[in-house]
């Protein structure tokens, strides 16, 4: 037992609480499950409220395993928990005393459906990297369609959230920090992001594009540079590899145009422009352009509807732009597709990979739409 399945029965009001009493043996009514408090400290519960005693009250509930792992927490040194109302735990094998009175004790062991518990481990003890994919079919599409919107939101909300470290800097320097991390990709995001950093940019323009080049190669990679160890790149094809990349994020700075409407562009258009722009410059190659795409365009426009600048229609641009740009294939794709499930646009890849990496690698399970409704056919 763990009381992530615990707060799970309780969030989905999965238990015969008419039927149930206090372990001192007396009746009380539940009339509010309280809201649950998944990201503050403090008590599972907020906001809840039963009737004991011909008396309602109103507070926190808290959930554990056994009721000793109020003292095991060190709950009793934080007053937070002094106005817990409710402790629901699965064994009730110590009373707890509070801020100087006995919080009542609500006992689940001989409540909780065994049967329903067992298909639970069942995904959490599930040694496949897709836990429920014997289950998944068994689903209607529609639960996945719904959990890759939920995933692809989470995901571009997650990127969009730098935007708010670097509000103190131009529009304009912000989305080359995007495009310097897009660059970078996964491995060498933060020392491309120090390089972009380290560029005097009002002297920008008195270089040529090939004396610019070499300036940020000196930068990057030279014994006086506090970036020269910091490279990874094993792994990487010779396509991809830093210099090679470094040298193409140059080209990128010294030649884009930030005073371009590329903002006011239609999303297919703004892809053409874009490609272009890669093609003339010599930058271009696949791989690169889809990862600028969907690490530096989609996440700036996404950011920017929560900026100052509210501008509401580009959270539909990013997404509109990920739907546009063909699937990615990489290993996390090739998971999927062992199950028969083939994304059909970047928005599906990288719904997918949000989904694997912060839902299925963690035994998220009853979190996930697919997981809640595998557990309640």
């Amino acid at each position: 037992m763990n009381e992530h399945y615990l707060h799970y029965l309780w969030k989905l009001k999965r238990l015969p609480i008419h039927q149930m009493k206090l372990i001192d043996g007396k009746k009380f009514d539940l009339l509010d499950f309280g809201s649950y408090n998944e990201f503050e400290n403090g008590p599972d519960f907020k906001n809840g409220s039963i009737v004991l005693d011909e008396l309602t009250w109103f507070g926190s509930i808290e959930m554990h395993v056994n009721a000793s792992d109020w003292y095991k927490h060190k709950h009793h040194t934080d007053p937070n928990y002094n106005n817990v109302i409710l402790h629901v735990v699965y064994n009730a094998d110590s009373e707890v005393i509070q801020n100087g009175r006995i919080i009542p004790t609500l006992e689940l062991k001989n409540w909780v459906d065994k049967s329903h518990y067992k298909q639970y481990q069942f995904l959490q003890k599930n040694k496949s990297t897709i836990p429920c994919k014997s289950l998944f079919h068994s689903v209607p599409i529609s639960y996945w369609e719904n959990m890759k919107n939920r995933a692809i939101i989470n995901r571009l909300t997650r990127k969009a959230a730098y935007f708010h470290k670097n509000q103190v800097n131009t529009l304009e320097y912000v989305f080359l920090q995007f495009v310097a991390r897009a660059f970078g990709s996964n491995v060498n995001q933060q020392p491309f992001e120090q390089l972009l950093n380290s560029i005097n940019w009002r002297t920008l323009h008195e270089f040529t594009l090939d004396e610019f080049v070499s300036r940020i190669n000196f930068l990057a990679f030279s014994d006086e540079s506090h970036l020269s160890h910091q490279w990874k790149s094993k792994g990487f094809r010779s396509i991809s590899n830093p210099p090679k990349r470094i040298g193409q994020l140059a080209v990128f700075i010294y030649n884009f145009d930030f005073k371009s409407d590329w903002l006011d562009l239609k999303p297919q258009d703004q892809i053409e422009y874009f490609k272009s722009f890669f093609k003339q410059n010599g930058i271009y190659d696949k791989s690169l352009f889809a990862n600028f795409i969907i690490n530096a365009v989609a996440p700036f426009l996404f950011g920017l509807s929560t900026t100052e600048f509210k501008n509401t229609s580009s959270q539909e641009q990013a997404i509109s732009l990920l739907n546009i740009l063909p699937s990615e294939s990489n290993i996390f794709v090739k998971k999927w597709e062992n199950i028969n499930v083939y994304p059909k646009s970047a928005l599906d890849s990288q719904a997918s990979l949000e989904i694997y990496q912060q839902f299925c690698v963690n035994k998220q399970c009853l979190n996930c739409t697919i997981g809640i409704k595998i557990l309640n056919p």
